[in-house]
Parts: structure tokens; C-alpha cells; sequence
């Protein structure tokens, strides 16, 4: 068996390629750079990167890699959906966002959601909430080195049920890899909430680098964003992600991590001290 691993440099799919590795399954990076390239905007290397595949983890890029526009990549997505049923696929595996059951059908993460529900892959959607990751590997480490350990998102003092990608993915591989999972959808969050606040007095002086946190207003954080460089489009995104959060919709958690694992989710705290450890 071989499972094709999309988004395989990302903060995800990189740990999935290393949890099927880890049990011995066969597994195919599919992204920009590997050999076939695959790019959501060029159907050619498609079927290459299909050949011989059992399974999938299929992710749509979120931007990060550069802060740049990731919008009408669902275009291409949902006809490598048509190409994906005429294959050998048996099963996929889709990751989206907490909550994206609710989105309407216009962004593309639940368009791609709802055209591989309707196929005639068996599925499983997980939707995970904000990563730990993303302050060691993502956007909210970008803003907190550009200042000088501060974290200024415009969330006020809203809560986030963060969660660990390495539970992420180890959900992922078992759903690939277990049965029982084939038209199920999980919310995946961490066991606890946190402000932004709390996360940060969590990771000063652990080395990670946020050291601080500092609410700003939405305008704000758009200028600052922007005199940074980063895509216009890639900082809309994040304002519509941030203002989900200032409204509370990021709080709740779920246990359906622990429910497939048999284990406890990863806390935050657990995280920030393994980054504490690391720096000595």
C-alpha cells in the first residue's frame, strides 16, 4: 500500500510522511517541489503523482510559505477531485478548519469539503483548530520576531483551543489506516483554552520568541502586516481567521483527539516546556 501525502513540507503533512514512517506504510510527497511537482494550478504530473496510490492526505495550502495568496486553489482542487475518482484511490483523507462545516459553500475549503463528500471515495474530514506549531513554524512566529517578541493580533482577549500537529497527524494516519473512520468528521482542538495572553506568558523566556502578547485593532494589524510585505490577500485571510476568534467560535473544545488515540491531546503548556528544554 502507498499513501500520497499532499502539503508534505507543511506543518502537517511533514509529520504525517514521519507517522507512516514510523509504521512501516509506504508513503509519496506530493507538493511544489517534489519529484513529480505537484501544483494545484497544473493538472500535468496529477495522474504521475496517482500511479499506484492506495491513499491519501489531501490539504489545501494555507499561505504561510511566503504569506502569499492562496485564493482560487479550490478550483483546481475540486477537479483533481474528478481525476482522483477515476483512480485506484480507495480512501482520502481531507483537512480543512475547525468549524468549516458551517462556512458557506463560496471558500474553498468547504467547496472541496462538499464535492469529495459527494464522490464516490470513502472519506473522512478532520478539522483541526489553530497549531501550537504556528508559533514556532507559522504566522504567529513571524509577527512576534518582526516585534521584538510581541505578538499584536487584533483577537482582544479571546480564547483558542490550540492543538498539537503531531496529534493531528497521528488522527490523520489512523484514519488512513483504521476502519471505522470512512464518513466521519472530527473537530480536533487541544484539551484546554487559551488566550493569547496566557500563550504567551506560557512561552517567555522559553526561547520559542513570543515573549508578549499586545491586543491591536484589525486596521492596525493590517498596516503592520503589510509594511511587511506580505500578501494583501494572504492578510485578508488572516483578518476573517482572527475576527472568527475575536467572536469566540475558536473556544470550544473537543475530545474526538483523545476519543481516536486513547490518549490525552497534547497541552499547550507541554509544548511550550519541551521549547523551554530545547534553549538551554
Amino acid at each position: 500500500m502507498t499513501v500520497l501525502v499532499t502539503g508534505a513540507t507543511g506543518k502537517v503533512g511533514s509529520r504525517v510522511l514521519a507517522e507512516l514512517g514510523r509504521r512501516d506504510v509506504k508513503a509519496r510527497a506530493a507538493g511544489r517541489r517534489s519529484d513529480p511537482p505537484f501544483d494545484w494550478q497544473n493538472p500535468h504530473g496529477w495522474e504521475q503523482a496517482l500511479a499506484g496510490v492506495e491513499k491519501m492526505f489531501l490539504v489545501l495550502p494555507g499561505g504561510d510559505d511566503g504569506h502569499r495568496s492562496v485564493r482560487g486553489l479550490g478550483d483546481g482542487a475540486v477537479t483533481f477531485l474528478d481525476v482522483l475518482e477515476r483512480s485506484n484511490i480507495e480512501r482520502v483523507v481531507l483537512m480543512t478548519a475547525l468549524g468549516m462545516e458551517y462556512a458557506p459553500e463560496t471558500v474553498d475549503q468547504r467547496r472541496l469539503e462538499l464535492r469529495l463528500q459527494s464522490s464516490s471515495i470513502d472519506w473522512t474530514i478532520v478539522r483541526p483548530n489553530w497549531f501550537h506549531q504556528n508559533v514556532t513554524e507559522g504566522p504567529l512566529r513571524d509577527i512576534a520576531a518582526a516585534g521584538a517578541g510581541t505578538l499584536r493580533l487584533p483577537v482582544a482577549e479571546a480564547a483558542v483551543s490550540f492543538v498539537d500537529t503531531r496529534d493531528i497527524a497521528a488522527v490523520v494516519t489512523e484514519s488512513l489506516l483504521a476502519e471505522g473512520h470512512a464518513g466521519n468528521e472530527y473537530g480536533l482542538t487541544g484539551p484546554e483554552s487559551l488566550t493569547f495572553r496566557e500563550l504567551a506568558a506560557l512561552t517567555a523566556g522559553t526561547g520559542i520568541g513570543v515573549e508578549r502578547y499586545e491586543p491591536v485593532s484589525p486596521s492596525e494589524f493590517e498596516r503592520f502586516t503589510l509594511e511587511l510585505g506580505w500578501d494583501a490577500e494572504y492578510v485578508e485571510t488572516l483578518l476573517g481567521l482572527f475576527s472568527t476568534i475575536a467572536d469566540g467560535y475558536a473556544a470550544p473544545t473537543t475530545t474526538d483527539v483523545a476519543d481516536i488515540l486513547g490518549r490525552p491531546a497534547r497541552t499547550f503548556a507541554d509544548f511550550a516546556a519541551v521549547g523551554a528544554a530545547r534553549s538551554r
